[in-house]
């Protein structure tokens, strides 16, 4: 299951909950509701929205605000219709232009599904992705975006508040304090969430990229690229030369990346090339904001281990199960996780598992994302 596919959303946000139970009440005082970004202006005109505590449920991406003398491009502007008006609004305070370009690095839906709410505000705003994006978005990969009906949401949400009322789980195991803070955040926050996931509209692209797409918004180019699959086939990024500012999407997750139905060799080569550009700041998809390449190295090293090793054991005639048993991530995981127990079932789940099924199947004549099929499909 993908914790950012738009047939997925609400089904993460309930996995979320055996995933990172455990999440510090700490962190998630940091913010607000769930959709709350943190903006702050990196370059004079370049504005970053970027989301606290990146692993919070549910999965919301960083937006960037890029600001000319003609218009306004947009960024990854909304995986949720909420997330949307407010960036409508946030847009409106810092200028009078309107919004010319929305760009979507790629088509999992925590990065499209409230663009529709940008697009009501600014009609004319061309909305750009890859073309392969573009196709995905129309097909059965998106998925079903309607999530569950009532009854089992008003279900879930009972349970919930049984587990924070009573501080157990419903087998009758005590929830630690960690955990009994995280389940009442959830509750909390938990019809805002769910009635804004029934907003969620698919808005189909007007403009598509295979290569590279320079804009002119008046005293300031900004370019959206693609240089070949990595997390997706479809990754769209932001490069603004001068400022050498770059937004990658989901090509770079912190503080740990999605592996679901990604291609670990060419996601490799990417990283390398865009560590070419020397960018002064690094936006990620998701996750805080870098100022220099060292995480670009480890994902770059961790994806040619897992292409590797994968492929030497699966050449070896084992099974899926069989290779993830046999693969050995302590090389790398350490430098992920830093010990901390939450991150480190993050990367489990986000990452290590499904990474190795992407790169199993690559080798054993699958297609990670056919268009003919929902993402996930056959799991």
């Amino acid at each position: 299951m993908q914790p950012h596919c738009r047939g997925a959303v609400l089904r993460h946000f309930s996995a979320i909950f055996a995933v990172v139970a455990t999440v510090f009440a700490a962190e998630t005082a940091r913010a607000g509701d769930p959709f709350e970004l943190d903006w702050r202006e990196l370059d004079k005109g370049v504005f970053v929205g970027v989301r606290p505590v990146s692993y919070r449920s549910p999965v919301v991406g960083n937006t960037t605000i890029v600001i000319g003398r003609k218009g306004v491009l947009v960024f990854d502007a909304a995986g949720f219709a909420l997330q949307g008006e407010r960036l409508v609004a946030k847009v409106r305070e810092l200028t009078d232009l309107p919004v010319t370009h929305i760009a979507i690095s790629h088509w999992h839906d925590d990065h499209h599904l409230g663009d529709y709410k940008v697009l009501e505000a600014f009609p004319d705003a061309e909305l750009i992705s890859h073309e392969f994006t573009a196709r995905a978005m129309a097909s059965p990969l998106m998925g079903d975006i309607d999530g569950p009906d009532d009854a089992d949401l008003a279900a879930q949400k009972e349970v919930i508040r049984a587990m924070v009322e009573t501080g157990n789980r419903p087998t009758g195991e005590p929830l630690s304090d960690q955990a009994k803070a995280f389940y009442a955040e959830t509750l909390q926050y938990y019809d805002l969430v769910n009635n804004d996931i029934k907003r969620a509209k698919i808005s189909t692209p007007t403009k598509t990229v295979t290569g590279k797409l320079v804009i002119d918004l008046g005293g300031r180019k900004a370019e959206l690229r693609h240089i070949a699959p990595g997390n997706t086939k479809g990754d769209l990024f932001l490069w603004l030369p001068k400022e050498k500012f770059l937004a990658t999407g989901d090509i770079v997750v912190r503080p740990t990346p999605y592996g679901f139905y990604s291609y670990p060799k060419s996601w490799a080569t990417v990283l390398r090339e865009i560590k070419t550009y020397r960018a002064k700041t690094i936006v990620p998809g998701h996750g805080d904001i870098m100022t220099d390449t060292a995480y670009l190295d480890l994902l770059a090293e961790t994806m040619d281990l897992v292409a590797r090793e994968v492929d030497r054991l699966a050449a070896q005639g084992k099974t899926l199960d069989e290779v993830r048993a046999a693969m050995d991530f302590s090389s790398v995981e350490e430098r992920f996780t830093h010990g901390d127990a939450i991150v480190t079932r993050i990367f489990d789940f986000w990452f290590k598992t499904p990474i190795v099924e992407a790169e199993y199947n690559l080798g054993t004549g699958k297609d990670n994302e056919s268009l003919d099929a929902p993402a996930g499909a056959g799991e």
